[in-house]
């Protein structure tokens, strides 16, 4: 992903926007923060045990926790202009604060223990940002700017994105920078951050904001300028598309068996495909026969992971999530599926694949974690060759390998592929489906299952998942 550079100057404008939801009250002295926001069930722990419900204006030190309950939220402005918002079930410990306006003495170290938060870096972080870090239970942040998300998975994993500028996330595994717009997931505190395409898990806070306090501007008698709040962001508009395929891979528990189907809008058929800001939910086949098929995540299942490249409009549009459990419906008979993996995306017209002389090489650019027989791993490289028209108009063929890490190890998936103009299946090794996307098949995406990998350690088992791959070359096929 290009990124692009910005100047000192545009990092220091950045960095100092500090969001806050009511007028900056009066700090205490020597306090290190105070709550400026309060919704739900809040409580602090102060630092001799005490614990006491945290009311708006009431000031916090370092030592303290602030808990929030299942519809708890809170915002704290530090000392230092700097904020941090706290999710639901979030705990969150004030280890080490110091603003002694000293880059030597200053410290800002705090601990997220479960939940979620977003962070806004104050002057402690720009005076000495080495003394600035969020420590997890997996991996510690070190920030390189100024703003960041980090939650807390389902399944115990760690998610961090940076939201302006750069961070630096590290554990015994090894460091990774990241600048804006970038995300990682923390498997343990031995395995290395793994770059992935899916943002911190960390929901929208409620409450509007009456003002916004601009952290190091000031007015001329030295107080913190206000200005007017942001526009309120308007809801989440469901889109649905009829010109987009499919492919989902699924295990049917009553089977214990998993499978991988496609779909495609075809003569006498449509598939109904259907997002939230840009980013997929479910999906429906109608056949020739007038059959439908749907596939809806499990009512109320809040962990469902997804991602995209571009936007549903786009030709070369590919989305792609996962469902812990979710439900097939078959012409209105349901059966309960799960470790639900699925891509969405607008096959390559005819017209415009590749000759049928060219072959493609691709690298993973995204795709979900993968679902095994203990427990989730991680997608964590991939590449793909396509060999277009190797067998005739149309017809071709092509080899897939993915690497996967479960348990510390890495284990290899491998797959022979059949292709069949813009649609991908396999012949051999792990069962894939799935289709190429973009002019000249400038993108592939499919659904894979494997009932067993190779690799250092013991087997993982079956695993399945989704993935993503961007085309880096497309030349003369070598002769065969």
């Amino acid at each position: 992903m290009k990124t692009t550079r910005k100047s000192p100057l545009q990092r220091a404008a950045l960095s100092v926007v500090v969001a806050a939801a009511f007028p900056a009250q009066a700090m205490a002295a020597g306090s290190a923060g105070v709550a400026q926001f309060i919704a739900g069930d809040v409580n602090v722990q102060r630092a001799n045990g005490r614990t006491e419900a945290l009311a708006k204006g009431k000031p916090l030190e370092s030592g303290e926790s602030i808990l929030t309950g299942n519809a708890g939220r809170a915002q704290v402005r530090f000392s230092d202009g700097g904020l941090v918002s706290l999710q639901p079930n979030t705990e969150f410990k004030i280890a080490n604060y110091v603003d002694e306006a000293d880059p030597k003495q200053d410290r800002f170290l705090v601990d997220l223990l479960r939940g979620s938060m977003r962070a806004i870096t104050g002057l402690i972080g720009k005076r000495n940002r080495d003394n600035y870090k969020v420590t997890t239970t997996t991996a510690t942040i070190g920030i390189r700017g100024s703003g960041f998300s980090v939650g807390y998975n389902p399944d115990g994993s760690l998610g961090i994105t940076t939201e302006l500028d750069a961070i630096e996330v590290c554990n015994a595994g090894g460091c990774v920078g990241l600048t804006a717009g970038e995300s990682v997931r923390v498997i343990n505190n031995a395995e290395a951050p793994v770059r992935t395409n899916v943002r911190a898990n960390v929901p929208t806070p409620a409450p509007a904001q009456e003002v916004v306090v601009v952290g190091n501007q000031t007015t001329s008698d030295g107080k913190p300028a206000i200005v007017p709040p942001p526009a309120a962001t308007p809801a989440p508009v469901k889109q649905v598309f009829t010109d987009l395929a499919a492919a989902v891979a699924f295990t049917d528990p009553s089977a214990s068996s998993s499978v991988v189907e496609s779909y495609y809008p075809e003569a006498g058929t449509a598939v109904l495909t259907s997002f939230l800001s840009g980013k997929p939910i479910d999906f429906d086949s109608v056949d020739s026969r007038n059959v439908r098929t749907q596939f809806r995540s499990t009512p109320g299942l809040t962990t469902m992971e997804k991602g995209a490249l571009g936007v549903p409009a786009d030709a070369d549009f590919v989305g792609w999530g996962s469902w812990v459990t979710g439900q097939k419906i078959v012409a209105g008979t349901p059966t309960s599926i799960e470790s639900v993996h699925f891509v969405m995306g607008r096959p390559t017209p005819l017209a415009e694949m590749p000759a049928d002389n060219m072959q493609g090489t691709y690298q993973l650019a995204g795709g979900t974690a993968f679902s095994s027989q203990f427990g989730a791993g991680q997608l964590v490289g991939g590449s793909l060759v396509a060999n277009f028209g190797a067998y005739g108009a149309g017809q071709g063929y092509g080899n897939l390998n993915l690497t996967t890490r479960f348990g510390g190890n890495d284990y290899g998936v491998s797959s022979n592929l059949d292709l069949n103009n813009s649609k991908i299946t396999s012949s051999s090794g792990a069962n894939v489906t799935g289709f190429f996307t973009g002019n000249n098949a400038s993108r592939a995406a499919l659904v894979y299952s494997a009932p067993s990998v190779t690799g250092a350690g013991a087997s993982a088992g079956q695993v399945s998942g989704a993935a993503v791959f961007q085309q880096t070359t497309l030349v003369l096929r070598p002769p065969l």
